[in-house]
C-alpha cells in the first residue's frame, strides 16, 4: 500500500474520533489564535531587556522605566491570562471529548469480550483515558507552541544574522534529537503498554480467584508469577526511561551550552561594534524561548507516543464496530421461537462448537438441552440469547432473526442466566430490576415471588436494599443463583434461557426453580434450561440431546430420556435424584 494511501486509511479510521473533538475548527482557531498571542507577549521580556540597556540606562530616564514597567507588568498579565484560558479551554475540549466516545467505548468493550475476550477486551477504556490525560497535560501545549518558535528566530536573525543562524543550527539540532528519541523509544513504551496490560489482567484474575489462590497453597506460584512479570515490565520501562532520559538530559545540556554560545557571539558583536549590549542580552532571552518548546516536547515525549499509539489502536477498534444504524422498532414476539440450521464457532478461532441446530418452540413450550460436558450446550443456549454469532442458520422469534431487534429493545424479552453467575455492585433490587431506574417495586418484588426467592429476601438484614457488594460477595452462591433467576424472570421475558439453574440450588431451590419454570410455562413464555440434574426436567415437556455439538435428537420428554445412557424414564418418584443428564 503506497504512502498516500496508508495514510487516507488511518484519517478513515479517526473520523470518527476527530469527529468526537468538540468545536472542531472553531476551537482549534481559538487555542491557535492564544498560542500565537502568548508567544507574541513572551517577546516583551527581552524587548524590556534591550530597552533597558541600550536607552534607559545611557539617558538616565526613571520616567522611561517606569512606563517600560508598566507595560511590562500589562503584558505579562495578559500572558498569564491567555495561559490560563488556553488550558482551561484544552482541559474542557479533552473532557467533552471523553465524554463523547464513552458510550461507543462502552459498548466496544461489551462487543469486544463477546467475540474475543483476552485482556484487549477493556484496552479501549485505557486507551481513552490516556488521552484525556495527554490531552489535559502540557503535551499538546509543547506541540502548539513548536511552530511559534520562527518568531523568536525571526527577532534574532533581525538583530543580526549571526544570531540567528547560530540558534537555527540549534534548533535543527534538537529537531533531529526528537525524531531520534521517536525512533529509538516508540518500541519500548508500546511493549510497556502491552506488558501493563498483562499486569492488570494477572492481577485481576488473581483478585477475582484469591479464595482458591489460598485454600489450594497456590500464593507463592503465583506471586512468582506475579515477580517474574513485574521484573519484565520494570525492565521495559527502565529500557525506554534511560533513553528517554538520555535525550532530556542532552537536550537540557545542549540549550543552556546553546545561550552561552549565543552570548558569546553577541559579545563578539559588540566588541566588533555590530551590535549594543542589550542585543546580548535580548538575544540570550530569545533564543532561550525559541528552543524551550522543543525542550519541552522532549520533556513530554513518553506521553506523547503513549497517546499517539493509544490514538490509533482506539481508532482502529472503533472503525471495526460502526455505529449501529437505527432498526424499524419490531412488536415483542409472543408467538414462536425458530431455530434454523444453527451453527457457531469459537469467537476468534474456526473451532465448531455446534452445527446445524434446528427445532421450534410455540409460546409455552419448555426444552432442556441435556448432554455430556463439551458437547457445546452453553455455546447453544448463548447463541440463542444472540451472545453468540452464528457462522450459519438464524434464532428467529415471530419469524424475525434476534438481530432485527436493538440489543436494549430485545433483552426486555428476553430472560439469561447464565453458568457463571455475575452480580453487580448494588442492591438486590437493583440487580432484578436490571438497573433500570423506572423499574417499581411491584415489578421487583413479583419478580423475585415467581423466583421463589422473596421470603429468602426479606429475611435478611436490610431486605431488598441489602447491599450485594462486588461480584456478589455478601451472598452464597445459592442465594446469588435464585437472585440472578428472580433478575431473569423480570417483567415475564417471552424467551428465558437458564444454563445450569439448579447448579448451586439445595431441594428447596430446586422445588422453587421448578417452580418458576411451571409458573413461565404457564404465562406464555418459552423456557429452555441446560440440564446436568434430572431435578431440573420436573416441569420440562422437550428434550434436546447435544452430543459433540450434534443434535443427536430432540422431541418429547419421554421419548428422548431413555436414549441417553444410564438414565431410565422418568418418574415422579425420582424426578428430583441426583446424577447427570
Amino acid at each position: 500500500m503506497s504512502t498516500a494511501r496508508q495514510n487516507n486509511f488511518r484519517l478513515s479510521r479517526s473520523l470518527e474520533m476527530l469527529n468526537a473533538l468538540p468545536g472542531g475548527r472553531e476551537v482549534l482557531g481559538t487555542i491557535v489564535a492564544m498560542s500565537a498571542a502568548l508567544n507574541v507577549l513572551l517577546l516583551s521580556g527581552s524587548i524590556f531587556m534591550l530597552m533597558v540597556y541600550d536607552e534607559v540606562l545611557p539617558a538616565h530616564s526613571v520616567p522611561s522605566l517606569v512606563g517600560l514597567v508598566i507595560m511590562l507588568v500589562i503584558a505579562f498579565a495578559f500572558q498569564a491570562a491567555f495561559e490560563h484560558l488556553r488550558q482551561r479551554i484544552t482541559q474542557a475540549s479533552a473532557e467533552i471529548f471523553s465524554q463523547n466516545l464513552t458510550n461507543r467505548v462502552f459498548s466496544l468493550v461489551i462487543q469486544t469480550e463477546l467475540t474475543r475476550g483476552g485482556r484487549e477486551a477493556a484496552q479501549p477504556v485505557r486507551d481513552l483515558d490516556l488521552l484525556r490525560n495527554f490531552f489535559t497535560g502540557q503535551g499538546p501545549i509543547a506541540i502548539l507552541d513548536l511552530p511559534w518558535m520562527l518568531i523568536f528566530l525571526a527577532v534574532l536573525f533581525v538583530f543580526h544574522w549571526l544570531l540567528g543562524v547560530v540558534c537555527l543550527i540549534g534548533a535543527l539540532l534538537l529537531v533531529g534529537l526528537t525524531i531520534l528519541t521517536d525512533r529509538l523509544t516508540a518500541a519500548q513504551v508500546e511493549a510497556a503498554t502491552v506488558s501493563s496490560s498483562q499486569r492488570s489482567t494477572f492481577i485481576e484474575a488473581c483478585r477475582r480467584n484469591a479464595e482458591v489462590i489460598e485454600a489450594l497453597g497456590m500464593r507463592g506460584q503465583m506471586q512468582d508469577r506475579w515477580r517474574k512479570m513485574s521484573d519484565q515490565h520494570a525492565g521495559i520501562n527502565d529500557e525506554a526511561g534511560d533513553k528517554l532520559s538520555a535525550m532530556r538530559t542532552f537536550s537540557k545540556t545542549f540549550r543552556l551550552l546553546l545561550q552561552s554560545l549565543i552570548l558569546a557571539a553577541g559579545a563578539w558583536l559588540v566588541i566588533s561594534g555590530s551590535a549594543t549590549g542589550g542585543v546580548i542580552i535580548a538575544s540570550v532571552i530569545l533564543s532561550s524561548r525559541a528552543l524551550a518548546p522543543i525542550d519541552s516536547a522532549i520533556g513530554n515525549w513518553r506521553g506523547l507516543i503513549v497517546a499517539r499509539q493509544a490514538w490509533n489502536r482506539l481508532a482502529e477498534r472503533l472503525s471495526q464496530m460502526p455505529v449501529a444504524s437505527n432498526k424499524t422498532a419490531l412488536p415483542r414476539p409472543s408467538n414462536n421461537l425458530a431455530v434454523d440450521g444453527l451453527s457457531a464457532v469459537a469467537p476468534g478461532t474456526q473451532i465448531l462448537l455446534f452445527r446445524d441446530i434446528s427445532f421450534q418452540l410455540k409460546a409455552g413450550d419448555t426444552l432442556a438441552i441435556v448432554g455430556a460436558s463439551g458437547s457445546g450446550k452453553s455455546s447453544l443456549s448463548r447463541a440463542l440469547v444472540g451472545l453468540l454469532e452464528p457462522i450459519r442458520g438464524a434464532v428467529r422469534l415471530d419469524g424475525a432473526s434476534i438481530d432485527q431487534w436493538e440489543p436494549d429493545l430485545a433483552g426486555t424479552f428476553i430472560g439469561y442466566l447464565p453458568q457463571d453467575i455475575e452480580l453487580f455492585d448494588g442492591t438486590i433490587a437493583q440487580n432484578i430490576a436490571r438497573f433500570d431506574a423506572a423499574a417499581t417495586s411491584l415489578e421487583i418484588v413479583a419478580a423475585a415471588r415467581q423466583a421463589g426467592v422473596h421470603d429468602l429476601i426479606v429475611h435478611l438484614p436490610n431486605g431488598y436494599d441489602t447491599v450485594i457488594g462486588p461480584s456478589g460477595r455478601n451472598l452464597s452462591a445459592g442465594q446469588s443463583q435464585r437472585v440472578a433467576l428472580a433478575r431473569a424472570l423480570f417483567r415475564d421475558p417471552f424467551l428465558i434461557v437458564l444454563d445450569e439453574p439448579n447448579s448451586n440450588l439445595d431441594a428447596n431451590g430446586d422445588i422453587a426453580l421448578n417452580s418458576a419454570i411451571a409458573g413461565a410455562r404457564d404465562r406464555g413464555s418459552i423456557v429452555i434450561i441446560v440440564a446436568h440434574r434430572p431435578s431440573a426436567l420436573a416441569e420440562i415437556s422437550n428434550l434436546l440431546w447435544l452430543d459433540e455439538g450434534v443434535m443427536r435428537a430432540c422431541g418429547p420428554k419421554g421419548d428422548i430420556l431413555p436414549k441417553l445412557v444410564g438414565l431410565p424414564a422418568p418418574h415422579a418418584d425420582h424426578a428430583h435424584a441426583g446424577g447427570e443428564v
